[in-house]
C-alpha cells in the first residue's frame, strides 16, 4: 500500500522563470522605466503659489490704503 504523504516544504518556496517565456513585445511591469512628467505635479502648486501670492498682494494694498 502506498504512502500518502504530504507535499514538502521547498514546494511553496519554488520560483518560476517566466521572463523567457514572454513575447518579444511583452513589456514587464516590474521593469519598466518610470517617466513621470514633473509639469503635472509642478502647475498646481505654482498655480497655488499664484494665489496665495495675489491675495497677500490684495490684503497689502487694502491694508495699506486704510
Amino acid at each position: 500500500m502506498a504512502q500518502n504523504l504530504p507535499i514538502g516544504s521547498d514546494a511553496h518556496q519554488q520560483v518560476v522563470d517566466t521572463i523567457h517565456d514572454l513575447h518579444p513585445d511583452h513589456r514587464d511591469p516590474q521593469r519598466q522605466v518610470v517617466e513621470q512628467n514633473l509639469w503635472v505635479a509642478a502647475l498646481p502648486l505654482v498655480l497655488l503659489a499664484l494665489g496665495v501670492l495675489m491675495f497677500v498682494a490684495a490684503a497689502w494694498t487694502i491694508v495699506v490704503a486704510k
